[in-house]
């Protein structure tokens, strides 16, 4: 772990300090647990009830922050600031072992570069190309034909496919699986016959993969995950899709085959998508959302079937009020029915005076 002062830290991050420039730091931390060696961050205005108490260093907050505090750091971003902070303190983890291992199992007609390292009981199969930088955990399998490029880090039990190609800088998680056949069958006189999946997948630069992904290969062509697209853990990806760059999908969310997504989507926490549609540019899908058809540039679904934010809002309102709703219209109805009973026993009264 590193440290710093915080004139240092403030250099580092283009920040503004306010405070004791020579106070050294060695980490970060919240703010309701940051020691007096740690500085921590206010993102959220809902944290702020935490800075007065706080022991923290120093506060990386907004420029135009107006509460407590006496030491901060004033950035533009202070979540981003909070991750080069981070950065700066922690760093990312390093692998342990140097080389390859010589319990690896390495094709000898794979070109793997100077520099890579190979952990235990990895397979690198025929014409497979590993690009410098490159770190295989142990477990990893990577397929016939596959090629990974520069600085690339597999975690142990990571499996690729045939023909898996992965662009520069991409991470992928442990037990993820890439390339695998596609859910394709044709049923025929009563079966389900299995189509080759004859395609591949694609991974652009700086993607990065969670633990126990699933991404299927494409029935014909690829099955493409754009450039500096997240996922996190339990995601699957069917046969034939297409994720544009940036985007983000949390854990539990899925997409079926031959979607077209655009750049910048947001997938949250088990929102699921029907295949054969297509979803445009910076478009929101909220937590466990079904998508069912295609969502416009720039819109925000919610619910199942998916609808317009606001709609799916006024629609959860109405949902909440529904047992009192109920309890009205019981009422109600009641009181309708003894007003009926007594027009009825009023009519009934007035035709024996007139008879």
């Amino acid at each position: 772990m590193n440290e710093m002062t915080l004139r240092e830290l403030a250099e580092k991050l283009g920040g503004e300090l306010t405070g004791d420039g020579a106070r050294v730091v060695r980490g970060v931390a919240p703010l309701e647990t940051a020691k007096p060696d740690e500085v921590s961050f206010l993102a959220n205005a809902k944290y702020e009830r935490h800075m007065a108490a706080s022991r923290a260093a120093a506060v990386l907050v907004s420029a135009d922050y107006a509460g407590p505090g006496e030491s901060l750091i004033r950035c533009k971003d202070p979540y981003f600031a909070f991750r080069n902070a981070m950065v700066a303190f922690h760093g990312f983890r390093q692998p342990t072992f140097e080389g390859i291992d010589p319990r690896a199992s390495i094709d000898p007609t794979a070109r793997v570069a100077e520099g890579v390292r190979i952990g235990p009981n990895v397979t690198v199969s025929a014409r497979v190309e590993i690009g410098p930088g490159c770190v295989l955990y142990p477990g990893v399998f990577v397929g016939p034909d596959s090629r990974i490029g520069r600085d690339c880090t597999l975690y142990p039990n990571v499996c690729l496919y045939d023909r898996t190609v992965l662009g520069d800088r991409v991470t992928v998680h442990a037990n993820s699986s890439v390339g695998q056949d596609g859910f394709g069958y044709a049923t025929h006189a009563g079966a389900h016959h299995k189509i080759p999946q004859a395609g591949w997948v694609e991974l652009e630069d700086d993607v990065e993969i969670g633990a126990c992904c699933s991404i299927d290969r494409a029935t014909m062509g690829p099955t493409v995950i754009g450039a500096g697209t997240k996922f996190s853990n339990l995601v699957a990806i069917g046969h034939g899709t297409k994720l544009g760059k940036h985007c983000l999908m949390v854990a539990q969310s899925g997409i079926a085959g031959s979607t077209m997504v655009g750049n910048y989507c947001v997938f949250a926490g088990q929102a699921g998508v029907v295949g054969h549609i297509r979803i445009g540019d910076m478009a929101r899908v909220g937590a466990q959302a079904g998508v069912t058809n295609d969502i416009q540039p720039g819109q925000e679904v919610l619910g199942s079937p998916a609808i317009p934010l606001a709609d799916a809002r006024r629609a959860m309102i109405s949902l909440s009020r529904l047992p009192t709703l109920r309890a009205a219209v019981r009422t109600l109805t009641a009181e309708l029915h003894a007003l009926k009973r007594r027009l009825g026993e009023a009519v009934d009264e007035q035709g024996d005076r007139e008879s």
